[in-house]
């Protein structure tokens, strides 16, 4: 149980880390944790999953890159402005509802509950499904020891259903990059985590295997 705990631990800090990542420009603050030997160490601890090491090792040179620049966090801010904030085909939407078979309106509505629940639901009229959000709650989930079953089904349904196409313009659409790579390394470790969960229930109930 003890390694269990800690392995939800560490899922947490990695989704609040995306979610944070992904809200809003970065601020000076931000820009410094990019720095610090936490994130350094979240990123080694990623690199280990053998899936998501390639993915790992291109979010870091572009991070690497993106640090080197003259005024890099004003131009950061321009680079999420101008992928996540204007409308395609420029930029990305980052909410799920502008996606083909996501969720719908009426489980929009339950996940706004939830995030009410959660004392996460958004200020300023921010839609509920913002990836920020989105991951935030998934961090709420798992801080909270909802059942495995029930955050897999969170992940595919609000997140992996639209998750690889926004990728996929994301690398499309960002010049210089370092979002785009932050969206390819999410994607790989939501997926990865999904992979886990499923394996969880296999393994405290092998009955499932039957069925799958």
């Amino acid at each position: 149980m003890p390694l269990l705990n800690e392995v939800a631990r560490q899922r947490a800090i990695i989704y609040r880390w995306f979610s944070q990542l992904l809200f809003q420009e970065l601020s000076d603050e931000g820009l410094l944790r990019l720095r610090d030997k936490e994130n350094l160490a979240l990123l080694n601890a990623l690199k280990l999953i053998p899936e998501l090491s390639l993915l790992v090792t291109h979010f870091q040179r572009r991070l690497r890159a993106m640090l080197k620049r003259e005024e890099c966090r004003l131009e950061l801010a321009a680079d999420f402005g101008s992928l996540f904030l204007l409308p395609a085909p420029t930029g990305v939407s980052p909410y799920a509802g502008h996606y083909p078979h996501t969720t719908s309106p009426e489980e929009r509505q339950t996940l706004r509950q939830k995030l009410v629940e959660h004392r996460l639901a958004p200020q300023n009229n921010e839609a509920v499904d913002h990836i920020a959000i989105q991951l935030a709650l998934m961090t709420a989930l798992i801080e909270e020891g909802v059942e495995r079953e029930q955050q897999d089904l969170f992940l595919n349904r609000h997140l992996l259903s639209w998750l690889p196409l926004c990728t996929k313009r994301c690398y499309q659409r960002d010049r210089f990059g370092f979002y785009a790579a932050a969206m390819g390394l999410l994607t790989g470790f939501v997926q990865q985590d999904a992979e886990w969960l499923i394996a969880c229930r296999l393994a405290t109930n092998p009955a499932l295997s039957g069925q799958s």
